[in-house]
């Protein structure tokens, strides 16, 4: 059998090698606050559409897209109890997608018409899902998520690109793709020249980064911000500091965790979500202050597109506008300018692409031992949280 190459690792549909690895692993499939008791919701997720519902009593629920009957989308019908019924004839499934009512027919055969439907958890503000074949493996826990704290999923952010796009972006482009906002914000910390330097864990892998011309041991520019540890095949976990108003002079780091997840080959999601370790006396209003920080964030991929298509330049974004929003334009055009992967050509990797080296080597290994049949790695999540020892570090070094 051939082996995979980087081109292969694109395609996520059903069936697909990296669709099949990635299914073996529960993916979140919605942020949890965005699904209401009684709400039923379309979702795309590997290629694959399907029905996300909390029932009544407050548990979610994934089924298949269509009903059994005629096709028609299962989220246009409605919520009874934890059953959703469909909105053409009226047949409805239960939570284990077992078709319980057929209003139209006077001899029902509900016993023999069954939605597939999938396991399903919450965990840190998602919902997840285990979209494979057969029985689900252990559910994941993070330690560093599971501490003491405020926890906040944040919207969902999603690209108009394949999900390498946002793998592969690593930590040595932010002087130059986010040269625009550091010098309109007089932040010239954004510009110093990065380096990384990874080794494969039990997990996956960790990165150490530096600033070129200090020592490798040292923290001065980056603090937390100097380690970054990925979970297989696609949790990152990282630190920053906070910047919820009111709370960002308090030198306070968040745990931010970010679940890369295909939407479709041409489009990816990031499910990314932040601790924060405040205490309980501050733990509401600190709740209000990043509610009210996310309510004013603003997407504006309108003018990440004018600037994709030539009409402006991010060195034309308005003075006023926020670092955040500006860096987040600034990773879509240059996550998005990239292109499908088949279609960039050879690409010419320096050194200082270790990060894509690794990663890319870790899922061409995994990916052609599942194609040929191999015994896949276990990956095993840390059981200390990964920050307790970086903050340590951090302090001695300091």
């Amino acid at each position: 059998m051939t082996a995979l190459h980087f081109p292969d690792l694109e395609p996520v549909g059903p069936g697909t090698p990296v669709g099949r690895y990635l299914r073996l692993f529960w993916q979140p499939v919605a942020r949890a606050s965005d699904l209401a008791p009684g709400q039923a919701k379309p979702v795309e997720i590997l290629g694959e559409k399907f029905t996300v519902y909390r029932g009544a009593g407050g548990a979610a629920h994934v089924t298949a897209f269509r009903c059994a009957h005629r096709g028609t989308q299962m989220s246009l019908g409605w919520v009874e109890g934890d059953d959703l019924r469909c909105r053409y004839h009226g047949w409805k499934y239960d939570a284990a997608g077992q078709c319980v009512e057929q209003p139209n027919e006077d001899r029902p055969f509900c016993d023999r018409v069954q939605l597939r439907a999938y396991p399903t958890r919450e965990y840190v503000g998602l919902v997840f899902a285990y979209l494979g074949e057969g029985a689900p493996p252990p559910f994941r826990t993070y330690p560093d998520l599971d501490r003491p704290g405020v926890l906040v999923a944040d919207p969902v952010e999603t690209l108009p690109c394949g999900f390498w796009n946002r793998l592969d972006n690593d930590h040595s482009h932010i002087p130059w793709v986010h040269r625009a906002t550091a010098q309109r914000c007089n932040r010239p910390d954004f510009l110093v020249i990065r380096h990384e330097h990874l080794e494969e864990t039990e997990y996956g892998w960790r990165a150490n980064r530096s600033v070129k011309g200090e020592p490798p041991e040292s923290r001065r520019s980056l603090g937390h911000a100097k380690a970054t540890h990925w979970f297989m095949p696609n949790v990152r976990l990282f630190w920053a500091p906070t910047r919820t108003k009111g709370f960002e002079k308090r030198g306070l780091w968040d745990t931010k965790a970010v679940w890369t997840v295909p939407l479709n080959d041409q489009a990816h999601a990031a499910f990314d979500v932040t601790h924060t370790p405040i205490d309980d006396a501050e733990a509401q209003a600190f709740r209000v202050a990043r509610r009210e920080m996310d309510d004013a964030a603003e997407t504006r991929w309108d003018l990440a597109e004018k600037i994709l298509a030539g009409e402006m330049t991010p060195e034309d974004l308005p003075a006023d506008m926020d670092a955040y929003t500006s860096f987040a334009i600034e990773d879509y055009i240059t996550q998005v300018g990239q292109g499908p992967v088949a279609s960039r050509g050879r690409e010419l990797l320096a050194p200082t692409d270790e990060r894509l080296i690794v990663m890319r080597r870790l899922w061409l290994r995994e990916v052609n031992a599942l194609v040929a049949d191999r015994p896949l790695t276990d990956w095993k999540i840390p059981r200390e949280p990964l920050g307790a020892n970086q903050r340590a570090t951090a302090g001695a070094a300091q």
